[in-house]
Formats: C-alpha cells, structure tokens, sequence
C-alpha cells in the first residue's frame, strides 16, 4: 500500500488484512522502491499525487526495471480525469480506482490482478516450453544438412590420391569451409536462443533507445549490400520523439536475424528485381522495423494459391525457421510481436513491432510521451 496520506493508509490496510491479505504500508514511491529490495508483492496499491516520489514516477521505474517490470499495480488516487487515466494506463497500470473506494471493488481489482498475474506467469512457462521443443526440432533438422555436408566433401578429400588437381581441392575446401560457418553461425544463433529462454520474460539490460538511432548503427554494417534498400523512415524523427525501452543487444540481433531471412528469401534474378526495402514506421503505440522482400521466393510453397494458403506457409515458416523464431522471441521479450503481411505479386512484409516507451522524467500526454 503506497499512500502519502497516514490514515488512509493504516485505514485501507486494516480492511485489506480483514479481507485475508498481508499487506505492508509505506508513504510514497521512494519508500515502495526500497521495499521491494527487501520483497515483492503480489499486487502494489498506490496513489498519484505523493510527495518525493509520485505514482506516476514510481510506476514507470517499475515498468524500467526488469526484474519488477510485471508487478501489477493498481491506482487508487483521488484524479478522475480522463487524462490521468490515459496517462497511467499508456505507462502500464493494472486497474484506475478513485476515491473513496467501495472495498469491494477494491477486493475485486485486486482478485483480478491476482489472476492475470498467474495467466502471464502461466503463458510465459508455456512459451518457454514450446521454445524448447522447438530447439529440439530444430537441432535435429538445422545441423544434420551442413555436417553432412562437410563430412561428405572430407571423405571425398580423404579418398582421393596424390594427384588431385588444384582446383578441384580449391573447391572442395571452399565447400568444407562454407559448411563450417554455417555451422559456426547455427551454433551462435542456438546459444542466443538458450540466452533467451533463461531470461524468464524479461531482458535483463534495459535502457531507453531511440529507434533512428538502433536502425541505423545495425544497418550500417549491411551498407555494401546491393539487394538492401537501407533505413528509409516513413514518419520523420524530427517529428515523432519516441523512445523505446529494451536492450540494445538483443534488438539488434532480432534485426539482424530479419535482415538474413528477408535476404534469403528475396528472389535476385539476373534482372535485378529481387530487392529488400527496409524501415521504420510508427503505428501508436507501437514502433515497426519492417523488411519489404519484393519477388520473395517461398522456401516451402503451398500447395494451394489462395491468399489463405500463402499466409498460412509464412506462418508455419516462422514457426520452423530458427532465424525468425529468435525474431520472435526478442520482440515477445519485449512486450511487442512479429507480423508476416505476403502481398500481391510474391511481396512479403516481416515488422518487428515494439512498444513506445516514456522517457524517465517527462510528462507528456498520448501514445508518445507515455
């Protein structure tokens, strides 16, 4: 119970004890935050308008912070505005009471948030589980291809006699040394996975990202690339101050794993058509990374040419394709998602959506300013 408000506070915790729950009073969100140093709740009560530390504040460090970052809290606060719901319910709070409050809708909010917590907590094992079946799978498919690959040239290599010829043994190397990185880059992309299956629905390094910013330093890196239309953003950054909350390293992993995926899929024909654009787009309260592969080949086509049956083969590909399912797991991570849009005329769209984040101390209104 964070109330600045002393009896208030004892008077809201005696009815909370009488209803069976153990509760702990403190006097504003400075005090909530070293208490839960020393333990979490299941559910934070807490008002807005606190001295040293207001509600507001004290529920965005709390959305910041990775570890505390699906703690559900509710505000019981004196403002009825629609504005300072909209505010609070854009950082991420769980229920919008006012004063004075009926017990029992208190009771009922907090019963609610009590089972939504145990939904999230049972999605998020049942994610993780499916992602290790999914590490199964894959490790048996993924591997064999290269390392059979690679055994087979080294028994060419190893049954030949003295007199092979040069470049014969240029290409049987190069074929040894290309199946070794693809297993080299197999194995880094089956430890990320590992990474993020024991980060337990949360990253652990969090920090306010600019997206312009992200986009560009990861696509620099693809700046030769011929088949890539580099970082096109279709609403200006001079317009559109918006931030997002994640790590920076996973993100960009995710980016890179798209990049790869979009790059193998698109359709480079001797005309040139085949072409990736890329890019960044706003759609509140969500921020897109999207890859456009105009010409996509499909690695497994549909047997039917309907729309449905084209949208269903992407589907099932990201469910099988491992640079995808590492996408997919960084943007859950995140609280955002991954969307396959297949067009007309064999164009695929894959957009690595993220939340809009707020930036620590700002105050603003709308999806943007949080």
């Amino acid at each position: 119970m964070v109330e600045d408000d002393a009896d208030l506070n004892v008077a809201l915790t005696e009815m909370l004890q009488f209803y069976g729950y153990q509760v702990t009073g403190v006097y504003n969100g400075r005090e909530a935050l070293d208490m839960l140093h020393r333990f979490v709740p299941d559910v934070i009560i807490c008002d807005i308008a606190m001295p040293v530390m207001d509600g507001y504040t004290f529920l965005q460090r709390l959305r910041n912070d990775p570890e505390l970052r699906l703690l559900p809290v509710i505000f019981l606060t004196a403002y009825g505005a629609a504005e300072n719901r909209r505010r609070a319910k854009a950082i991420g709070v769980e229920d919008y009471l006012t004063k004075p409050v009926d017990p029992k809708d208190l009771v009922a909010s907090i019963e609610n948030a009590l089972q939504r917590r145990q939904l999230i907590e049972a999605e998020i094992e049942r994610n993780m589980e499916q992602l290790r079946s999914q590490i199964v799978g894959l490790l048996q498919h993924e591997f064999r291809n290269p390392l059979t690959f690679i055994l087979g040239y080294a028994e060419l290599l190893a049954a030949s006699d003295d007199s092979i010829a040069a470049e014969e043994l240029r290409m049987v190397a190069q074929a040894i040394l290309e199946g070794g990185r693809r297993l080299q880059h197999l194995i880094e992309n089956f430890l990320l996975m590992a990474e993020l299956q024991s980060l337990s629905g949360a990253p652990q390094h969090v920090e306010p990202i600019d997206p312009y910013t992200l986009w560009n330093d990861v696509f620099r890196e693809f700046a030769d690339c011929s088949q890539l239309k580099l970082p096109e953003a279709e609403s200006n950054p001079q317009e559109i101050d918006a931030i997002i909350n994640g790590d920076v390293r996973l993100l960009s992993e995710a980016l890179r794993r798209l990049h790869e995926y979009a790059q193998r899929v698109c359709k480079s024909g001797s005309d040139g058509s085949g072409t990736v654009e890329s890019g960044v787009t706003y759609n509140a309260p969500y921020i897109g990374f999207y890859f456009r592969c105009n010409h996509a080949e499909m690695l497994t086509p549909p047997l039917h040419e309907d729309a449905e049956a084209i949208k269903q083969a992407w589907i099932n590909e990201i469910d099988t394709d491992l640079s995808l399912t590492i996408a997919r797991s960084v943007a859950r991570l995140h609280g955002g998602r991954l969307t396959v849009d297949h067009g007309a005329e064999k164009t695929l769209t894959l957009t690595l959506w993220l939340p809009v984040g707020e930036r620590e101390g700002t105050e603003g209104n709308g999806a943007l300013s949080g």
